[in-house]
């Protein structure tokens, strides 16, 4: 959890300077709100003297400075017109070009499996003239008053004796605070919205009651000042998106220089290596493994296996059972990742790409055994692999205490023989016996590549570009597939394989347009910070409609070509490059068929899963980020704020203002996938979109 201070702490500290610069850090938006109960003149008097640059100030208690202050009507009713630019939402984040606006409602509605400003302690930002942000911090500086997160704008709505008596101790007269504390009430509603869209603002189309609705993006303020204020904890990854005039966008963004940390977690994709089989061959020839031992290296092994041998310590049974079912899993997963360059050797060998006359120079070795073993006799492999597994334990300096261990044994062997089991089954063909009795087809896009997509998926977290954004791709492909066909097909939902993905450094400059106020100057925009990437990702997606419709796909692939959309969470699409994948876009009847596919992917990619982790607050996902490491933050849609209405700019008859929302999805490897069976697949690796009044949110099928 984040940390919370006394301010009574902080004004002990004799060294002025020193002093300073703690009291300006406490009530800094990006630190975590200081408690002050107690102390509510000292707060006045600090909160009076920010107002002025920092070198026009010796001293942030110094008295006198705050009489002046606050019997200084013209300074005083600066202050308190910024109130009228306080938000719950800032509209100028990215882009300072919008104007004249500004955002107050209430949280969206509690979402258990997304993380929102719902989820936090309501705070109100600050968002205007770049001159004024100074000013601002009177009534937007958030401080802990009585166990509650506030700020002198919504206090002095009550007009708390406490603070009135610190107003009246400072000289102002009862009958000009009570005007204070009315003049700062009308500026700051319940409910604010603007009645017209920004030229500038961000507009996307959703479905919306068989018609369309235009939803325009908006960051949270108490969200995003909670992960600045993890960030500052050092809890989780981040990045920096830079800002050239912070004090433009917020006030947050200026108290920290324009360096505003955002959530980092992009996959860990391996890099695809090739002519692999004969890289292992020269391996065993030089007496090493074709294994990959650094499967058995990683700490996730090891606390796995530490996890096991401590679990009979834990109090409670149902402790002892989900730490006994969580460190088998992932002794399941590191073993298969183990196994893997054996499993993808053998896919090479059963797809004719490499001769069994190779193999003669390492006969004797387990993995010949393996290679040229039958399914149905992979069980009669589990002594040696398993002696081997041992072996390799105890030859490393870090794992030789697990080797042979008396309460390791049985795990271990069972983890082994329940993979060994798994790819001797042959496919699980039950799921649909009669694919001509279902109306259905898959659609798969193998090696498709993108340049300069999004990674920055939404204003607080960069990494896995956009669940939302690969949403909207097979959308528009569902488009131009029925424009061309003239069918009433429908793509229900995808499974994502991400093969390659690697960020892209540097900023983006942005295209020539006519701005300025009037439009009146052929320039450049401002540059407005991102991240990207570069991805190449496989795509199965499901198609449902009349059999007459579907029918019509089974011989179409080159419309089913031409029909791929040319962007992607704004990259560019690209097809596979010529020669490098013969078959990239093919229609499948048969769930099997596609199965026996899907299960040869490379072990260097990952598949993009939905999961169905509960999130409660910013500091528990990122506890859960950090002990399962399979697990990263990803754009999973949008909260609306506010009943669609309709509103002038909009690109559609209906329009909100609408929150991202962060997510939970797992990421596992083509060998997990396998070993987890076909029904696994399509039962648990497809996300749709679920629309509703209230919220647009990537979920589970």
């Amino acid at each position: 959890m984040v940390e919370h201070h006394n301010l009574q702490t902080l004004l002990d500290i004799e060294d002025v300077a020193e002093r300073n610069t703690a009291l300006r850090r406490a009530f800094a938006a990006y630190s975590s709100p200081v408690c002050v109960t107690g102390n509510e003149a000292e707060t006045l008097r600090i909160l009076l003297n920010l107002t002025y640059p920092r070198k026009q100030v010796d001293d942030l208690l110094d008295s006198a400075l705050a009489k002046r202050t606050l019997n200084n009507e013209k300074h005083l009713g600066f202050c308190i017109t910024e109130v009228k630019w306080l938000h719950s939402h800032n509209l100028k984040y990215p882009d300072i070009r919008v104007s004249k606006q500004r955002l107050v409602t209430a949280s969206p509605q509690l979402h258990p499996q997304v993380l929102s400003s719902a989820n936090c302690m309501s705070s109100l930002g600050w968002s205007h003239d770049s001159a004024k942000v100074n000013l601002a911090k009177l009534f937007v500086c958030h401080f802990i008053w009585q166990g509650r997160v506030c700020c002198l704008a919504t206090l002095l709505a009550d007009v708390p004796k406490e603070w009135k008596g610190a107003f009246l101790q400072l000289g102002m007269p009862v009958k000009h605070f009570m005007n204070l504390c009315s003049r700062v009430k009308a500026l700051l509603p319940n409910e604010d919205s603007p009645s017209r869209v920004d030229k500038y603002s961000v507009q996307v189309r959703f479905p919306y009651r068989d018609k369309y609705l235009a939803l325009t993006p908006v960051v949270s303020h108490s969200l995003q000042a909670e992960i600045q204020q993890t960030a500052m904890a050092k809890q989780g990854r981040y990045t920096n998106i830079e800002f050239t005039r912070p004090a433009s966008v917020s006030e947050l963004s200026a108290s920290l220089g324009g360096s505003n940390r955002v959530l980092h977690y992009p996959p860990r994709i391996g890099k695809k290596r090739y002519g692999l089989s004969d890289s292992w061959l020269l391996k065993i020839k030089s007496g090493n493994s074709a294994l990959n031992h650094q499967a058995l290296f990683t700490s996730q092994f090891k606390r796995a296996l530490d996890g096991l041998l401590s679990a009979g310590f834990e109090l409670a049974l149902k402790q002892r059972r989900r730490a006994q079912v969580s460190g088998m899993r992932q002794i399941r997963t590191s073993l298969g990742d183990w196994l893997s360059p054996l499993i993808e050797w053998r896919a090479e060998l059963e797809d004719s790409q490499v001769n069994e006359s190779d193999l003669v120079s390492i006969v004797g070795t387990v993995e010949h055994q393996f290679l040229t073993s039958k399914k149905e006799a992979f069980v009669d492999l589990l002594p040696p692999i398993f002696t081997l597994l041992n072996s390799t334990l105890s030859n490393s300096t870090n794992l030789q205490k697990y080797a042979f261990h008396q309460r390791l044994m049985s795990p271990l062997k069972n983890s082994l023989k329940w993979i060994l089991v798994q790819l001797s089954k042959e496919p699980d063909i039950a799921l649909n016996t009669v694919d001509e009795e279902i109306h259905q087809r898959y659609l798969y896009l193998k090696s498709i590549r993108v340049f300069d997509a999004q990674a920055l998926s939404n204003p607080y977290c960069a990494g896995i570009p956009s669940l939302t954004a690969i949403w909207g791709m097979v959308h528009s492909y569902q488009r131009r597939l029925n424009e061309r066909l003239g069918t009433q097909l429908r793509l229900t939902s995808f499974s994502w394989f991400i093969r390659q993905y690697s960020p892209v450094s540097g900023t983006k400059l942005p295209e020539y347009g006519m701005q300025g106020a009037n439009e009146n100057q052929f320039r450049r925009a401002g540059i407005i910070d991102n991240k990207y990437c570069d991805l190449v990702f496989d795509l199965v997606v499901h198609i449902d409609g009349f059999e007459e419709d579907l029918s019509i796909l089974d011989g179409t692939s080159e419309i089913l070509k031409a029909s791929l959309p040319a962007s992607f969470a704004g990259g560019c699409i690209h097809p596979p490059e010529i020669g490098d994948v013969v078959d990239w876009c093919g229609v499948y009847r048969s769930e099997a068929v596609l199965f026996e596919k899907l299960k040869r992917l490379p072990q260097s990619g990952k598949w993009i899963m939905p999961t169905r982790y509960h999130v409660d607050s910013l500091t528990g996902m990122l506890e859960l980020v950090k002990e399962k490491d399979t697990l990263y933050p990803v754009m999973s849609g949008y909260l609306l704020l506010n009943r669609p209405e309709e509103r002038v700019n909009s690109i559609e008859p209906l329009h909100s203002y609408a929150e991202s929302a962060i997510g939970l999805a797992e990421c596992k490897t083509a060998i997990d996938i396998r070993l987890q069976g076909m029904s696994h697949f399509f039962n648990r690796a497809f996300w749709m979109l679920e629309i509703n009044e209230t919220s647009m949110l990537m979920k589970r099928i």
